[in-house]
């Protein structure tokens, strides 16, 4: 299906030489037309702009060589005179109203890369501040509470976990209070901001377990609407949109532990709680005046005055083959993506590497560029291909440079690839989350939250699983770090990230990549 039509004033050709040229109007992008040249199927809740728009006046077409007037009957496109049948065509704007030219561009402009650098912003700080959990969880144990390692623990994993299962639980609600997002993104604002905050009041282990574990989640409800939108404002380019926008809790996975680590050093645990809270309260607040929507929602209120029906979720996507076979691609993912960044750290200690959390930063780091990357080649090959490839180099990078890897080359070689290719995945989304939703503007947001949603589930499937395995000791006969009691879990993490590659390659086919 084109990306763009054109609508466009035809009309009858004119002898007289100082006939005025009707201009052409604006390109319009298919999902456009359909959100506001239409009605709602029972009538209740019309489009925009749905009370200006003007009958389809007679339109001619060329037949036999000569003009031949069409007549378009009010409700009927098939009564056509001497010429081909004319396809159905919804009602165009009356000659004196622009429609469509206040509409801003898609894939490009300043308002569409103010959205996008909006949006990553957000990203960075709402996804990437639970990495420096990390180094305050160190603070936590050996200075505020000491002997509380589990109910920490508890807490951090809750930070992280709980904000994964948080979008598939709040899309619905954003959805279905669509009038009210704004107001909804401020309360996640306000939580986000509170549970920092009141952090560094904490007398009690069991605190952190309300302020980061169960109201920092509730940040999710102002991040959500920055996936949603992402779908109105790129179309041709959303892989690479989607690339940047996951690239912005890359930054945040470096930025942030090296930089709660030089804030506890310098101003105490307090200081840096304060300072976290005030830049997740400060600058989300003026990203979000840049978070909107690039079409309009219809009024709530139709012609004739009658209140207009609440949006409707329509779950039929759920029949669909691709939803389960991206569901279980992105859920295998899950369960072996996180375990590097997990157990580097202690790894590298025990075989005497160099410093793990270094290690960890250069995964991350890589993703930056490894995310942005995902996103340009989805845009331009099938995602599944690039899906299937990602995964395939990530687990050979497993069993190889990691499996062998007790050297700091083989390490560092092997956060390098793991960071380019396993911690992308979630570039792919948008271009398959398309293929799926098609012109449907409620299905993305919805699709998005249900894979972040099974991501959080691998996330908390993985940490025990792990554990277990490693409590099975050395593979008999191994060799490099096969012989230590992570060869079973090495194992695992590269069969599971395979597996995963291998369920993605079943996604249909996307047209235009």
């Amino acid at each position: 299906m084109n990306s763009d039509i054109h609508l466009r004033t035809i009309s009858r050709a004119s002898t007289r030489p100082d006939t005025a040229t009707i201009a052409e109007p604006p390109a319009v992008h298919v999902a456009d037309l359909r959100r506001i040249c239409t009605t709602s199927t029972d009538g209740t809740a019309p489009l925009p702009l749905a009370n200006t728009l003007s009958p389809v006046s007679p339109l001619p077409t060329h037949a036999h060589g000569r003009d031949t007037k069409v007549d378009l009957p009010s409700g009927d496109a098939s009564g056509v005179e001497d010429s081909e049948s004319l396809p159905a065509i919804p009602a165009t704007p009356a000659p004196d109203t622009d429609v469509f030219a206040s509409l801003p561009p898609v894939d490009g402009g300043r308002q569409a890369w103010t959205f996008l650098v909006a949006a990553t912003v957000m990203e960075t700080i709402v996804w990437g501040l639970p990495y420096s959990v990390g180094v305050l969880h160190a603070y936590w144990v050996h200075e505020l509470f000491p002997g509380q390692t589990s109910t920490i623990t508890l807490a951090a994993t809750l930070m992280n976990g709980l904000l994964l299962v948080a979008a598939g639980l709040f899309a619905p609600v954003l959805a279905f209070f669509s009038y009210h997002t704004v107001y909804i993104q401020l309360v996640g604002l306000a939580a986000g901001t509170a549970a920092l905050v009141c952090s560094a009041f904490v007398s009690r282990a069991w605190h952190l377990i309300v302020t980061l574990g169960f109201l920092y989640p509730l940040s999710m409800l102002m991040w959500l609407p920055c996936a949603t939108y992402l779908y109105e404002w790129f179309h041709a380019r959303r892989g690479l949109a989607f690339g940047i926008l996951c690239a912005g809790a890359a930054v945040g996975g470096t930025v942030f532990p090296l930089m709660g680590e030089a804030l506890l050093k310098q101003i105490g645990y307090r200081g840096t709680m304060y300072t976290l809270g005030g830049m997740f309260g400060g600058a989300n607040a003026v990203a979000m005046c840049f978070v909107k929507r690039r079409i309009p929602l219809p009024s709530r209120r139709s012609v004739g005055g009658k209140p207009a029906a609440w949006p409707k979720l329509d779950y039929d996507f759920l029949r669909h083959r691709a939803v389960y076979i991206m569901g279980g691609w992105v859920l295998l993912s899950a369960m072996a993506s996180f375990l590097p960044s997990l157990w580097m750290p202690v790894f590298a200690s025990e075989v005497g590497a160099m410093n793990g959390n270094s290690l960890v930063a250069i995964m991350y780091a890589c993703s930056v560029v490894g995310n942005i990357v995902t996103g340009w080649l989805v845009d331009r090959y099938q995602p599944r291909v690039v899906v299937a490839c990602a995964c395939a180099t990530a687990a050979l990078a497993a069993w190889l440079l990691w499996g062998f890897g007790t050297s700091n080359g083989l390490l560092v070689t092997f956060c390098v690839v793991w960071g380019f290719t396993a911690l992308c995945s979630a570039s792919a989304w948008g271009k398959m989350i398309h293929h799926i939703a098609k012109d449907d503007h409620t299905l993305p947001g919805l699709l998005t939250s249900l894979m972040i949603m099974l991501r959080g589930v691998g996330n908390f499937v993985s940490g025990p699983l792990s554990t277990a395995l490693m409590s099975q000791g050395s593979l008999k006969g191994a060799v490099g770090a096969y012989k230590t009691n992570y060869g079973a879990m090495l194992v695992f993490t590269g069969a599971v990230t395979f597996v995963g590659g291998m369920t993605g390659i079943g996604f249909p086919k996307v047209r235009g990549a």
